[in-house]
């Protein structure tokens, strides 16, 4: 499908209308303005083509959203850049100009009503927390907010404290984040699918969402060294299969970060694969999560116990763990 300029009521509907004019006027500046410009901001590059791709990126993930919730698609991969989970209600950061996820979120539930989507998951996989998809929802009970990421103590971009397990929505919105926190690199399969067994997948379950929409970054993938994960091309397809389970397997995934060309490559093709109804074999040579991961994910569910209590339950005992990583 052809990308799709999005219009710009469904982007101020999550964003600032001083933030949407700025984007839409970005690329008219000269090259010493857009410099200067992108340093009042959070890791933020703009070059001529910055206002049209951003507008394409954000309604192309509307498009495939639509059509995915009407039934045209079974699934859909938004191949969009620039990317969107860090772009927040009034700034663009971290290499996010609009956060063409949370726009294709609110305009299935408050703009067409009419496709029955009620309930939407969030499953964000980028290694950078997805902060701006979080302050956008945080108080929305609609919305159930998943992000697994590196976040070191706060060390790691974007070097913010919300990225902790603490941060579980508010007012109504209380459990409806849920946070993941990684304490160091080199979490690969084995990590990510203990999350996904022993956090995601049973409060998915209970949750009972309309439709997922994933925001798909692959720098946790082997081989992006800005991330330093392990996550294999087998492994991310078998995250979206465990995912495919849940909303009649409507997924809609959207690109977000990744900086290795073929690590991204390598993990797209093996996701739409598995959108494509291809079955496969997990063959990873080590499937033991580390000590931390173990850890991390108890504290996680000790804290969303209240809100979801199917995570009361103890986690399985003698488990084959690694160590933390030394450095």
């Amino acid at each position: 499908m052809r990308a799709k300029v999005a219009k710009e009521k469904y982007i101020a509907s999550v964003h600032a209308r001083k933030h949407v004019d700025l984007i839409r006027k970005i690329s008219s500046k000269d090259s010493s303005d857009l410099k200067k410009t992108a340093k009042k901001f959070d890791s933020v590059y703009f070059s001529k083509g910055s206002s049209e791709s951003a507008f394409l990126a954000a309604g192309s993930v509307i498009e495939v959203a639509e059509k995915v919730a009407a039934g045209e698609l079974s699934s859909a991969i938004a191949l969009v850049r620039p990317p969107g989970h860090h772009a927040e209600h009034s700034k663009p950061m971290g290499f996010c100009l609009f956060n063409n996820v949370a726009i294709a979120a609110n305009y299935l539930l408050n703009e067409r009503p009419d496709l029955g989507i009620n309930k939407i998951l969030i499953v964000d996989w980028d290694v950078h927390h997805g902060n701006g998809t979080q302050n956008m929802f945080y108080s929305d009970p609609r919305v159930l907010f998943f992000s697994v990421h590196r976040y070191d103590y706060g060390r790691f971009y974007p070097y913010e404290a919300d990225a902790s397990h603490v941060f579980i929505g508010d007012e109504t919105g209380r459990g409806y984040n849920i946070n993941v926190p990684w304490e160091h690199a080199k979490c690969g399969d084995a990590d990510y699918v203990a999350a996904w067994d022993h956090v995601l997948l049973p409060v998915a379950e209970a949750f009972d969402p309309d439709i997922i929409l994933l925001s798909a970054g692959f720098d946790a993938a082997r081989g992006d060294h800005m991330g330093d994960c392990c996550i294999t091309p087998n492994g991310y397809a078998l995250l979206l299969t465990k995912l495919l389970g849940f909303a009649k397997g409507r997924i809609v995934m959207a690109l977000e970060g990744g900086y290795n060309p073929e690590s991204i490559a390598n993990s797209v093709c093996a996701c739409a694969k598995v959108l494509l109804g291809d079955k496969f074999t997990l063959n990873s040579p080590e499937m033991q999560p580390f000590e931390s991961t173990w850890r991390v994910i108890q504290m996680v569910r000790d804290e969303l116990k209240t809100y979801w209590p199917v995570l009361s339950s103890k986690l399985p005992e003698n488990v084959s763990l690694r160590s933390t990583p030394s450095y």
